[in-house]
């Protein structure tokens, strides 16, 4: 399905030509107090979406840097689907790999899409280790993306960011719908309120 408006080619580009790991990492002791650090339990299952944060502490493990557009992805268990494209620089767990977009090819937005396809996670979900599978990058480096010109990048990464969009607000609508719920079950269960 093309967008309106495009047309032309795409052409194939293995994984390692679209993305590189970013490589920075940091000792606890040196950022100690950093006041934004992502763990893999920080970012929502399956929902592209950040849910908390924490600051690095001495006991603090080794930790990598990213930077504002990276797209993080958890390399630990890739099968849970934990993603997220980053809105800030800051510091997270090694276990998570920040991707840095290769910008003469791709656009962040649209590699943060690509992240979260059924092949590209069942390719992650081929790792090393059993009890703590881990997301090997010999074999990611070689997958294979099909990818438009920038420019089409760009209008389909905003259809699917606005359908995110769309989809956080009816998760927000749907919690207050719950919360309302629970509070009249309180009300009507009890008899403190009762119907007319």
């Amino acid at each position: 399905t093309r967008l309106p408006g495009f047309a032309g080619a795409w052409e194939i580009y293995r994984f390692e030509r679209i993305a590189t790991i970013r490589k920075e990492k940091i000792e606890p002791k040196e950022i100690i107090g950093y006041s934004f650090c992502v763990e893999l339990e920080h970012i929502g299952q399956g929902s592209g979406q950040l849910i908390g944060s924490t600051t690095v502490t001495e006991r603090s493990s080794l930790k990598s840097f990213f930077k504002k557009g990276d797209v993080l992805f958890g390399k630990l268990r890739a099968y849970l689907k934990k993603y997220w494209l980053a809105d800030r620089d800051g510091v997270c767990s090694t276990e998570i790999w920040p991707f840095v977009s290769n910008t003469t090819v791709i656009d962040a937005n649209y590699l943060f899409h690509i992240v979260q396809t059924d092949s590209f996670i069942e390719l992650a979900s081929t790792a090393y280790g059993t009890h703590m599978p881990r997301t090997d990058w010999n074999i990611i480096k070689n997958y294979e993306v099909s990818l438009p010109p920038l420019a089409e990048q760009t209008a389909i990464a905003a259809v699917l960011s606005d359908m995110d969009a769309q989809i956080e607000a009816l998760e927000r609508q749907r919690d207050k719908t719950r919360a309302l719920k629970h509070g009249m079950m309180q009300e009507l269960l009890t008899g403190n309120t009762r119907l007319l």
